[in-house]
């Protein structure tokens, strides 16, 4: 038989104080299930690495937060920029449609900029909202609309509207 302790430097943070074997960073020896004190190294570390993470998601969401999107030009989006969330300002050249169902759970309309058009849908509890609220753009008005983009090869892009504060509806242009 072999004896499996190899002997090994004592003063090393990473040997058992009972039985003398390499442990590794573990808190109870795997071979004698006796306490081994954790290295002060190692518990800052440890506790460092937790709070730099913390700190980098709070950074994160201030950041996605706080930020201005930009305006997209309706002519240049591409099958690329499938599902992507993005920001377009233009004017609605038509009334808007609404679903007849009652409730209320469809509502669309287009928005035409110097670029191009896009429609801009607006379904189930969206839908009711801005019905409810009488925040339907109609012919002639100017809209500030963000959403994830719906983007077909062969088709028209089309956006879908996720919130009704993602809709703003301006002065008509008439």
């Amino acid at each position: 038989m072999t004896n499996d302790a190899t002997p090994v430097d004592e003063t090393s943070a990473a040997v058992c104080p009972s039985c003398n074997r390499y442990i590794g960073p573990a808190g109870r020896c795997p071979y004698c299930h006796s306490d081994a004190p954790k290295p002060a190294m190692l518990r800052i570390l440890r506790i460092g690495s937790v709070v730099l993470a913390v700190a980098g998601l709070v950074l994160l969401y201030l950041a996605v937060t706080h930020r201005e999107l930009p305006v997209q030009n309706i002519g240049e989006i591409t099958p690329l920029m499938n599902y992507a969330y993005v920001r377009v300002v233009g004017e609605v050249p038509r009334s808007c449609f609404v679903g007849e169902e009652e409730p209320v759970d469809y509502v669309s309309f287009m928005v035409k900029d110097a670029t191009g058009s896009i429609r801009v849908k607006a379904q189930g509890e969206v839908a009711l909202k801005l019905f409810e609220t009488g925040r339907l753009p109609q012919r002639g008005a100017r809209v500030d609309v963000a959403g994830s983009l719906n983007v077909a090869p062969g088709k028209k892009p089309e956006m879908r509207l996720q919130a009704p504060r993602q809709l703003l509806i301006g002065e008509s242009q008439k």
